[in-house]
């Protein structure tokens, strides 16, 4: 059987399901409900196989816990065909769109216990789904005006629009006029300040658009410069790239993997420079605030500088 994701990720009862294929367009949903069904047979006492693939051995060799299979590489015929060898075991697959996907699909159809789950962005039919249970289970109280401002406005993209609303839930319960969800808006954008390190990989071109379009102001400046301070402190205090991640924001889920290969990228020199850079330009910035736009903007791509190195 088939489920859309956003009706999946509401059931309140455990998975009953034995072989789950995810895929489709959307591959932070696709990262999102795969982190939510591993987590469901955690707390069911699975060993999760992350080795992706199907030895013929049954999890772990020094445990009796059952086994959920994670695969995400179907390669061949014979991979698709062993698919029936698993019938008494339970599998995880996630595969973007295509044919592999496709093949695996007509499989999942014609097995009892299995789901399809695509993940695509949402329509404006499931926004309002997620909406509505947004609303029940936080027992919500929004004006007509502030629902259909949501619906239209909003992000389509599930996880990031699921961060939207949660961002309600830091106003208050009521909410009666449109003014009140932009100052909230207003306050995921400066949340989004925080996040333009990590653009960091990409050309200098696409860096000088992406701040000048960001950095409207010198609090908007501020806010951006204390971001980059505070994940620097974590790489320059953390061990191994395991304490690092461990200690980046939880709410950055989707930014984590090129936060790692910052990470990766840095070493003590690196950072002493870069360091001693953020002195020197935050003292510019207090004799000559007006220069924040040009100081800031070649800060950021000699900072792409030093961790491209």
């Amino acid at each position: 059987m088939k489920i859309k994701p956003e009706i999946f990720l509401n059931l309140k009862k455990e998975i009953t399901y034995e072989k789950i294929l995810i895929t489709g367009s959307d591959e932070t949903l696709m990262a999102h409900v795969k982190d939510f069904v591993i987590k469901d047979f955690k707390n069911r006492n699975f060993f999760i196989d992350n080795s992706g693939n199907y030895s013929g051995l049954v999890g772990n060799l020094f445990t009796d816990k059952k086994t959920l299979f994670v695969l995400s590489e179907l390669s061949n015929k014979n991979k698709l065909n062993e698919l029936g060898d698993l019938d008494d075991q339970c599998i995880l697959i996630t595969l973007i769109n295509g044919n592999k996907a496709n093949s695996v699909k007509s499989s999942f159809l014609n097995k009892k216990n299995a789901v399809i789950i695509e993940c695509y962005k949402l329509n404006r039919g499931g926004k309002e789904v997620v909406l509505k249970k947004f609303i029940e289970n936080n027992n919500l109280e929004i004006s007509s005006d502030v629902y259909w401002y949501i619906l239209d406005n909003f992000e389509s993209s599930y996880v990031f629009y699921i961060n939207q609303l949660q961002a309600l839930l830091l106003y208050k319960k009521k909410i009666k006029f449109i003014s009140d969800i932009e100052k909230i808006i207003l306050i995921e954008n400066k949340l989004d300040l925080s996040k333009i390190f990590f653009s960091i990989f990409n050309n200098n071109k696409f860096l000088t658009k992406v701040f000048i379009k960001s950095i409207k102001s010198l609090s908007d400046f501020y806010i951006f410069l204390n971001s980059i301070k505070s994940y620097l402190e974590i790489i320059s205090r953390s061990s191994d790239k395991e304490i690092a991640a461990a200690k980046f924001p939880k709410y950055l889920f989707a930014e984590k993997k090129i936060f790692l290969q910052i990470y990766e990228s840095m070493d003590q020199d690196k950072l002493f420079v870069i360091f001693k850079q953020l002195s020197k330009v935050e003292l510019i910035i207090r004799k000559h605030p007006d220069l924040y736009h040009i100081v800031g903007l070649r800060f950021f791509l000699n900072l792409k500088k030093i961790v491209i190195s």
